[in-house]
């Protein structure tokens, strides 16, 4: 695994760099601010991050929360006293352990096992709630061109949802593509709405 390694304590870095190296991890950095933090997660797409909280330039909280919304990945704290603010503060984010210093190959380990799983737990939920939500957002848009098809056509709300339906099969798209074209084209659905025609002379 490449661990991103943030630390503005020299000698605290290099240990941790040493004892993930000696467990069988690729160090990237390590980095001494937050920023610099940033710049290589950018750069070299870590799988995991460990970050000391309290950094110079950039709080290491603050680049947490740049890094993770750019690309999440599991995040571990680490810092050099307990502090319930840090601690809050870090529930926050998408931080998925916390660890005091000095951390030994016997609290590190599990630590980032921990903060992996709660991460593949924590990714399939976010992934199911956008599902979800995409799914809401389509169905609003299906009803809001069904709203539009009842009032410009004078439709009963089951009239214009089997209308969606048979635009739908006829032309190969979804039904959320065909609602978008009548929201779009104000209740234009051209092959299966027709002007009535006149009557005969």
């Amino acid at each position: 695994m490449r661990i991103l390694v943030a630390d503005d304590e020299a000698a605290s870095a290099e240990s941790l760099a040493e004892l993930l190296t000696l467990i069988g991890h690729q160090v990237v950095g390590p980095a001494c601010d937050g920023a610099e933090a940033v710049r290589l997660a950018e750069r070299e797409k870590p799988d995991l991050a460990i970050f000391d909280v309290e950094m110079p330039h950039m709080s290491g909280l603050e680049a947490i929360d740049r890094i993770t919304r750019a690309r999440p990945i599991p995040v571990i704290v680490l810092t050099g006293h307990d502090c319930p603010e840090f601690v809050d503060r870090a529930a926050e984010l998408p931080v998925f352990n916390y660890l005091s210093k000095p951390a030994g190959v016997e609290r590190l380990v599990p630590a980032i096992r921990l903060a992996s799983a709660r991460f593949l737990e924590w990714s399939a939920l976010h992934g199911q709630v956008s599902a979800l939500s995409q799914k809401m957002d389509e169905r609003k848009t299906v009803e809001r061109a069904k709203g539009i098809l009842m009032e410009l056509r004078g439709m009963g709300e089951d009239e214009a949802y089997r209308l969606l339906q048979r635009e739908s099969q006829h032309r190969g798209r979804s039904m959320v593509q065909v609602a978008r074209t009548v929201i779009a084209t104000r209740g234009v659905v051209r092959r299966v709405v027709r002007p009535p025609a006149e009557p005969a002379a």
